[in-house]
């Protein structure tokens, strides 16, 4: 099982940040993967979300995105679901650690930091994810009182914005993506 982590500095008024990605507005995550029979990348990102849901070659379930490595047809597929949804703040009221430990340790997950935040569960067959590609996701950043809405691009670490109704500044420094392993 694949984990898509989240990092970063939060601002002080600043309680959480998580994608927006409900029915109403599904968010498509961008990947490169690999795969793991013949080793060869997928040439370019593919694209995943949570809501759709694809028939297994043999009738073997449902998933949310399958395909055929164009090298040696190994059979590929991604089932995506949303894990502990959102980057905490750890200065934040409505911070439980205590909940995100035990899950974390249920799940095999260990040497993740208190300041990362695990949005995605990948359940992969026959495909490794390399890397995750941000800059199709909008990202709400849940201030103390009020939302805003941020795109992080590609090659940018860091986001700053104003809050007009607080009069502050609002930011994530150090942002930082990772495909992380767990059991």
């Amino acid at each position: 099982m694949l984990y898509l982590s989240m990092s970063g500095t939060l601002s002080e008024n600043i309680v959480r940040v998580y994608p927006r990605d409900t029915e109403q507005s599904i968010a498509e995550y961008s990947f490169d993967i690999t795969c793991t029979h013949c080793r060869e990348a997928h040439g370019s990102p593919v694209f995943i979300n949570a809501y759709e849901k694809h028939e297994m070659a043999g009738s073997r379930g449902e998933t949310s995105f399958t395909m055929k490595c164009k090298f040696c047809g190994n059979e590929m597929s991604i089932n995506l679901s949303h894990f502990e949804e959102a980057l905490w703040n750890s200065e934040a009221e409505s911070y439980d650690s205590g909940s995100i430990t035990t899950s974390r340790k249920k799940h095999g997950i260990k040497n993740v930091s208190g300041n990362a935040g695990l949005l995605l569960q990948l359940d992969c067959r026959g495909c490794d994810i390399s890397k995750f590609n941000p800059q199709n996701i909008t990202f709400v950043v849940e201030l103390q009182q009020g939302k805003m809405e941020c795109i992080i691009e590609e090659g940018e670490d860091e986001w700053y914005d104003y809050d007009d109704n607080q009069g502050e500044e609002v930011s994530i420094t150090e942002i930082k993506f990772d495909i992380i392993k767990g059991k």
